[in-house]
């Protein structure tokens, strides 16, 4: 993969510690600035792709529910909750 070679302004303070946790983490500066910029990308795209949607009429519903005294939900399992609970930890 071609480099490209750039400048930028950045934080004297931000470039310290930057400089400061490349030393303590054994890595060229350079490498933990890709690194960094990667984790960024790579965070960016899995949340674009994650659609998660909150619907806060349905959320108000569930809530009403409780409130009364009712179970909006019921666990429909022959295993206790601690197995239920054990099994979806890897236990």
């Amino acid at each position: 993969m071609r480099e490209k070679i750039t400048s930028i302004r950045i934080k004297e303070e931000l470039w310290k510690a930057a400089k400061i946790l490349a030393i303590e983490e054994g890595i060229p500066l350079k490498a933990l600035i890709e690194e960094a910029l990667s984790i960024l990308i790579e965070g960016n795209k899995i949340a674009k792709d994650f659609k998660y949607v909150t619907m806060t009429d349905t959320l108000e519903k569930l809530k009403d529910l409780r409130k009364r005294g009712l179970l909006p939900f019921q666990i429909t399992s022959e295993k206790t909750a601690v197995e239920l609970v054990r099994e979806g930890r890897g236990d």
